[in-house]
Order: structure tokens, then C-alpha cells, then sequence
């Protein structure tokens, strides 16, 4: 079937290419010359995806027998008798390379060792991934191929189906057997809780033990909290119980750890660990009021409803004062300065600003400069251009709802004309050709519109800017006019929040406070697209394992090589955003502290049958022949690039463009 797809690609292809040279092209003299070229690129990509093995014949240093060895951490268990896998799997190695087999071992990457060197190895991978080993064998002319393994084994299907393609012959050693082994599969607790709350969690246990139960201990900072017994599971199902941890008073980052108690076969799944931060200064919402003003306690409640995102509200008391605005905290939460203000509006997915006037606008302008996605309520002309919209000094005067002009959030503000809704106050009427008007008004129901809701999108960053005072009159009122007030904003939030990956604000940090190990430790750079920043990782002595500058790629995700188990401090120097007059203030966004636990989940893979693994290829075409897959002949990759080079120099010569 797949033989036929790709003959038919092939006829489509080259009939679409001729059809374009007879057809659409001048009749050039060189017009069957530049077509053949073509079809010979055509055909050798179309090879190239059926990618068939070939005979290679026998080289006369072609080893007959390759052993590859298992070096995934699994290896390192111990057996009933407390002798190491691993030193029984090396020992059997160099037994096969005493019969004239090669060694090969597969670990993080596939290379070949001599027995002399086994001693040095230690059982390092992530996972027992050995197809990659056996196609390197048997592209190195191997007619045999012994795994020395545990069995656990996370590719079995891809392994059998490269020895049976590349047509060598796959047996499975196990050197020894692994004693019981209980596993904790996952530690479940929620990323932030706050000051004094009550902490649920859960964890999870798999494998298997002489006892009918384990004692697992979940300490916080290293200090014992709670200790469980759990019920051993039955083979191959997770056990799980959950816990209560006394809430932390104390706003900051503690670690969390699980711990099973008494040895066990292998050690590297006994803990898992996780980072609990009580009271943490990001969040999903931030709303700050610059004036005192009724519309937070309306908007407050319907952000919390329609973002999914965690909502803080905090209204200015003082010139360096900002209190919560959270009824179920602002009698017991203090107050906060400026500056833990400019933290929280740095680190906010989405920032709402009430009240913006001049000097709002100054303290806004630098802590929210890479800030993607912003709400501002205009006070004067200085707080409009906050948002990147002239405006003049505002008129009196009570403003109704108009027809809505087209806009991303029509839909939702059709109905407002015909509502009757209370009128507006104090419009600021636009200076000059703004974004898109979202909602209009006309003074006492009549005359010329004006825009009171403008949305602008530019550079990746969405804002909305209110131009109307009194929204919180439509919700005052209740009934349908609530309605239209909740339709309204839920409008805008979700115009705002649309199309972009949500994130914890914008910084530079880790995908997750504790990453698994030797896998790539994956970032965030929310709102440093495109620029160049330089990252320096440190380890616990404070030598540096990691200093690069580059630059971040769309989206903001990128990855850095796996590093070992242990705490690491980054630091990030990233140059000022091209909107902003300074660069932004230092703050633990841009720099901080990650774990790479020491878990490693390959003792609780469930071992694999030998006959799964197992192949008995034909005698008389592994004894005659070698075989190897067309995509490992560079001559067939050269052919491919020389008929596209020959089509395109041809056409430059015959005046084609």
C-alpha cells in the first residue's frame, strides 16, 4: 500500500512538472534537458521517503556478532543477593566480546567501546531506547545482535521492526533480575496557595515489595509534615492517597518532598519533590485603581469569572500606598508599597488600570512595558496615550450607547443601543486616527459618535482603552443592564487574551520551579520575543554550567542542554524593549532558582517479554548479504542536490526565471 502511495506521488508530481514545462513555460531549446533534471529531483525525494534497505555486501571488518549493552538508569538496581545489574550485564559483555561480538552501549547516545573500558561506564540514560543501536549495528554489517538488558524497554515494537526491516538477527540477554521495587510515580501538589490556607496533595506509588505496605513521608523545607501508609498496588497499577499540609503564614517558595522509606531495589524513584509558593506576587490579573471610583468592585468579580485566571485588585490609598482590594484579604492583607506594586504590574498576564492620568501613567509606563495584554481606563489625554491613543480634555455632559461600528467584539454590543442603559460621563474625544472603535456614544442619544472603548493591536501586544467614565452604573443597576455590563468586559478580556499562549507574566524563567533530569530544561521568555538576552546558570558552589546570549524565538519557549540533579540559580541581562525609556528594573523575573530532581521513573516501566524482542531473520539473506537504508547513502542526497542545482543554473542559462 504504502508502495503504491508513493508511485502514485511520484506520477502526480511528474505530471504536474511536465505539465508546467510543455504547457506554461517559453519553449526553450533546453526545455527537455531542465525537465528531466526536474524528474530526477522529483523521483529521488519520492526514493528517499520509501527510504528501502540495499545490499551493501560484506566488508572484510564487518563484525558478525554485536552486543548492545543497556546503560538507562534501570540498570543500576541491585538483585536479591545486592549484586548490581549493571555489573552482571558488563560481565556478560565482555563474555560476548570474548566470542568476537562488538560492543556497543546505548545510553544518553549510541557508541562503541572496548571491553577494556566497560569498567568506567556507569548507567546513565534516561530510557532504554534501542533501536537506534540496533540500526547502527546493522549498518555496520552486524548479522547478529544480543541485547544485554533488563527488559525495560521503552521502544520494543520500533526494535523488533529495525532487526526484522534491516534483516538481523535479535536475541535478549538478561543478565540478572532486579528485586522488588516500590516507586513514587508522582507527587501532586498545587503550584501556589495563600498565606494560611490549608495545602490538599496527593501522591502515588507503583511497584512492587516483600511487605503488603511502605511508609511515605512528606516533609516541607526537609522537616517532616505528615508520614502515610499506603497499601502496596497490585502489578502495573498506582496505589495513591492523599494529605493535608498546615497552611504556611509566611509568603515565599517552599519545597515539598516525598519520600519512601526503607531501601529498596533502586533508589532514584524513592523521592519526587515539587516548589509550593504561598502568596507569590505573580498573577494572572492585576487591577490597579489610581482614583477612588466604584468600577473595580463591579469589574473585579466578572475578571475573576470569565479569565480563568487568578484576580488581584489593589486601589492607591496614598502617594506610596496600595491596598488589597480582595474582600476576602483586604482586612487582614497590608498594604504595599510602590515598588512591590512594580514587581506584581511586571509580572501580570494581564494588567487593568483604572484612573490613568499623568502621574498614573508614569508609574505604569516602565513596570508595564512588555506587558501583552493591558486594560486602561483613561482619565486624561495622558492616561489615553498610555495606551497609544490621543485624546483631548474630556466632555461633560451624559453619553448613550450607539450602534457598534464593526469591531472583534460586535457581537456582544449590538443590543446595548436599545437598552436603555444609564448614560456615561466625562468622554475623552479622540485626537487622532486611534485602533479600532469598539463601542460609540452620542451625547444625549444624538448628534456625532464618539468612540469609548478603543482596541489596538500593536507588535503582539493587545490593549484596550476605555475613554468613558460610569460603566459601574449598568451593573449598579442589575438585571439586563448587569448582563450588558458582564457581556461587555467579558468581550474585551477575551479579545485581549486571544491568540496568545498563556504565561505567568512576562519574565525569563523555567517552565516549572523543578525539571525532571537529563532532559532539556525548557524556558519561558514571555514578552521578550525576538530580543537578545544572555543567560548564566549556576550551580549550588556558584560555578557557572551554562552562559549563552541568543536570541528568543516566537513564542517565547526555547531549551537549554540537560543539566544533572541539583539546585541552580539563573540570572538574565536582556537589553531595554524598544518602548520603553529605560531598561526594566531588576527583579526575580529575570532572575532566580530551579531544582533538576534526582526521580528517574525507569525502574517502574514494566519489563518487556524477551520473545517480543526477538527476531530470527532469513539464514540465507542475513548470511549473504548486509543491508542499509538508502538514507544513510550520502551519494543518493548529492544526486537529489545535483539535479536541482542542474534544473536551476539550466534555467538561469535559457533566460526562465
Amino acid at each position: 500500500m504504502a508502495t503504491l502511495l508513493l508511485i502514485s506521488t511520484f506520477l502526480v508530481a511528474g505530471g504536474f512538472c511536465a505539465w508546467i514545462y510543455l504547457r506554461r513555460e517559453f519553449a526553450v531549446r533546453s526545455r527537455p534537458f531542465l525537465l528531466a533534471a526536474r524528474l530526477v529531483a522529483v523521483a529521488g525525494v519520492v526514493v528517499l521517503l520509501w527510504n528501502p534497505t540495499l545490499n551493501t555486501g560484506r566488508r572484510q571488518d564487518a563484525p558478525e556478532l554485536v552486543a548492545v549493552l543497556d546503560a538507562s538508569a534501570s540498570m543500576a538496581a541491585r538483585t536479591a543477593d545486592g549484586v548490581s545489574v549493571w555489573d552482571l550485564a558488563r560481565e556478560r559483555a565482555r563474555a560476548l566480546a570474548g566470542d568476537g561480538a562488538r560492543i556497543l552501549v546505548a545510553g544518553r547516545t549510541v557508541r562503541a567501546v572496548e571491553p577494556d573500558s566497560l569498567d568506567a561506564l556507569t548507567p546513565s540514560g534516561t530510557g532504554s531506547l534501542l533501536a537506534e543501536a540496533v540500526t547502527v549495528a546493522a549498518e555496520a554489517g552486524a548479522r547478529e545482535v544480543v541485547l544485554v538488558t533488563d527488559r525495560r524497554v521503552q521502544d520494543p515494537v520500533a526494535t523488533a521492526l529495525v532487526g526484522r526491516r534491516l534483516g538481523v538477527s535479535l536475541s535478549v540477554d538478561v543478565p540478572g533480575e532486579a528485586a522488588h521495587n516500590v516507586g513514587l510515580a508522582r507527587l501532586i501538589v498545587p503550584a501556589t496557595v495563600a498565606g494560611g490556607e490549608v495545602v490538599e496533595g496527593r501522591v502515588e506509588i507503583e511497584g512492587s515489595a516483600e511487605a503488603d505496605s511502605v511508609t511515605v513521608v512528606i516533609a516541607v523545607d526537609g522537616e517532616p509534615a505528615r508520614t502515610l501508609r499506603l497499601e502496596l498496588p497490585e502489578d502495573g497499577v498506582a496505589r495513591g492517597a492523599g494529605f493535608e499540609l498546615a497552611g504556611m503564614a509566611d509568603p515565599g517558595s517552599y519545597r515539598v518532598t516525598a519520600r519512601i522509606e526503607g531501601a529498596d531495589a533502586f533508589g532514584p524513584d524513592d523521592e519526587r519533590a515539587a516548589i509550593l509558593r504561598v502568596d507569590p506576587e505573580e498573577t494572572g490579573v492585576l487591577l490597579v485603581s489610581f482614583a477612588a471610583d466604584w468600577e473595580p468592585r463591579y469589574l473585579l468579580p466578572v475578571l475573576d469569572q470569565v479569565t480563568g485566571l487568578p484576580v488581584r485588585g489593589f486601589v492607591r490609598t496614598g502617594p506610596d500606598r496600595y491596598h488589597p482590594m480582595d474582600p476576602v484579604v483586604a482586612g487582614e492583607a497590608p498594604a504595599i508599597d510602590g515598588e512591590a506594586l512594580g514587581r506584581m504590574l511586571r509580572r501580570a498576564e494581564m494588567v487593568v488600570a483604572m484612573g490613568v492620568d499623568g502621574d498614573a501613567a508614569a508609574v505604569l509606563e516602565a513596570a508595564t512595558a512588555r506587558t501583552r495584554r493591558m486594560l486602561i481606563f483613561a482619565r486624561d489625554g495622558a492616561g489615553a496615550g498610555l495606551g497609544g491613543v490621543a485624546a483631548a480634555a474630556p466632555l461633560g455632559g451624559e453619553w448613550y450607547p450607539d450602534a457598534p461600528p464593526p469591531s472583534p467584539i460586535a457581537g456582544e454590543v449590538e443590543a446595548f443601543e436599545a437598552a436603555g442603559l444609564p448614560p456615561l460621563a466625562d468622554l475623552l474625544p479622540l485626537a487622532g486616527t486611534a485602533g479600532t472603535a469598539a463601542l460609540t456614544l452620542r451625547r444625549g442619544g444624538a448628534g456625532e459618535a464618539a468612540p469609548a472603548l478603543v482596541l489596538r493591536t500593536e507588535g503582539g501586544r493587545r490593549t484596550g482603552v476605555v475613554l468613558a467614565r460610569g460603566f459601574w452604573r449598568w451593573a449598579f443597576r442589575g438585571g439586563e443592564a448587569r448582563e450588558h455590563y458582564r457581556r461587555l468586559w467579558a468581550a474585551a478580556a477575551g479579545w485581549l487574551m486571544a491568540d496568545e499562549p498563556l504565561a505567568a507574566g512576562p519574565g525569563i524563567r523555567p517552565t516549572r520551579p523543578v525539571l525532571p533530569m537529563s532532559a532539556p530544561a525548557t524556558w519561558i521568555a514571555h514578552g521578550y520575543e525576538g530580543e537578545e538576552i544572555s543567560l548564566r546558570v549556576t550551580g549550588a558552589e556558584g560555578a557557572a554550567v551554562l552562559d549563552s546570549t541568543f536570541s528568543v524565538p516566537p513564542g517565547g519557549a526555547f531549551a537549554t542542554p540537560p543539566l544533572d540533579h541539583g539546585g541552580y540559580r539563573y540570572a538574565v541581562v536582556v537589553a531595554a524593549p524598544a518602548n520603553a525609556s529605560s531598561a526594566p528594573a531588576a527583579s526575580d523575573t529575570l532572575a532566580g532558582s530551579f531544582e533538576i530532581e534526582s526521580f528517574t521513573p525507569e525502574m517502574l516501566i514494566r519489563p518487556t517479554d524477551p520473545a517480543d524482542l526477538s527476531v530470527r531473520a532469513a539464514t540465507d539473506r542475513v548470511l549473504a548479504t548486509a543491508r542499509r537504508p538508502l538514507r544513510t547513502w550520502p551519494i543518493a542526497w548529492l544526486l537529489v542536490l545535483a539535479a536541482v542545482l542542474a534544473e536551476w543554473i539550466g534555467r538561469r542559462r535559457a533566460g526562465l526565471r
